[in-house]
């Protein structure tokens, strides 16, 4: 097989180890000039000029020679922008020093977030909102860290494969509520981020637990007893018109933001043809056993990662 020269062998190997890379100037200035100028227009992720960033530049075609062929529609779009955070309010979460290093949101999208089918109990069975790949296009310059910067907690794709697959050979469901992972209630407020929970019950509900011992917060999450770290990403420092892909299953949140000026992303949900929401309460239909595949081999869908899909395709335990 032939690949294209939009990423290169060593891009597709640190994809395949870190399930993160940055392809740097992918995305032309005037489409990034333009995106900029209608992010602040209603439903601007919809609008011709944001859409331009994946369909007017290389990223529809890398995405459908690395997803094996035609994707999903790719209709809309995430618009991104972080502010500043005053000063006295940096590193406090609901009132509370956050246990978050650098104020990192972490968390895996579409775990724990969405109610399932009880309306009694909307945890029980809740489905696991999944795509493909996460590719962010960066609007204006992010190369200082701690400016809101997209972070990304490298190997944790690898990690959380292993533990769904790990479910998957225990007869399943996956997700919260499954093998391993007991259901984590919490109250939902307004204004609480999913990621982080709600106090008193301060944890990491969309990160799947071995993803949880990965990171170097100085702070537990819990008690020193629990054994739970709260994982610290890596901050990606990027330029007007990089983009930047993540794994969907690599752990993924924003820094703090001490910088001056708002950083300005644009965020694509990118899912291969096939691919479709989990639900656990169907886990042994044929549909929910492949996505139950898809979900605990990170390569299964990307056919055309030739020969680094197959050296990343390994057990890391």
């Amino acid at each position: 097989m032939r690949y294209s020269l939009t990423m290169t062998p060593e891009e597709r190997r640190a994809f395949v180890e870190d399930g993160v890379v940055i392809l740097p100037e992918l995305v032309p200035q005037k489409l990034c000039r333009a995106a900029a100028a209608a992010i602040e227009t209603e439903n601007a992720g919809r609008s011709e000029e944001v859409q331009a960033l994946y369909h007017g530049s290389p990223l529809r075609a890398l995405f459908e020679e690395l997803l094996g062929g035609e994707t999903q529609p790719v209709t809309g779009a995430q618009v991104a922008v972080r502010h500043p955070t005053p000063p006295e309010q940096l590193d406090i979460y609901m009132g509370e020093p956050t246990p978050s290093p650098s104020d990192w949101n972490g968390h895996v999208d579409g775990i724990a977030i969405h109610p399932g089918p009880h309306k009694d109990d909307p945890d029980r069975e809740a489905p696991i909102m999944s795509f493909s790949c996460l590719v962010g296009v960066a609007l204006n310059d992010q190369t200082e860290r701690d400016c809101g910067n997209f972070a990304v907690l490298r190997g944790s794709h690898m990690a959380n494969a292993a533990f769904f697959a790990q479910q998957a050979a225990g007869d399943g469901p996956l997700g919260p509520g499954g093998p391993n992972w007991s259901l984590e209630p919490w109250r939902r407020e307004e204004g609480s981020n999913a990621s982080r929970g709600q106090r008193p019950e301060l944890r990491a509900r969309m990160i799947p637990p071995p993803t949880r011992a990965m990171g170097d917060s100085p702070r537990y999450v819990g008690s020193p007893e629990d054994g739970g770290w709260w994982p610290s990403g890596t901050q990606q420092l990027l330029r007007t018109g990089d983009a930047v892909l993540a794994h969907y299953l690599a752990c993924h949140g924003e820094s703090r933001h001490a910088g001056k000026e708002p950083r300005k992303m644009v965020f694509f949900r990118i899912k291969h043809r096939r691919h479709t929401e989990y639900r656990p309460g169907e886990h042994h239909t044929s549909e929910m056993q492949h996505m139950a595949a898809v979900l605990s081999d990170p390569w299964l869908e990307w056919e055309g990662l030739g020969e680094a899909q197959a050296s990343g395709a390994t057990d890391p335990s």
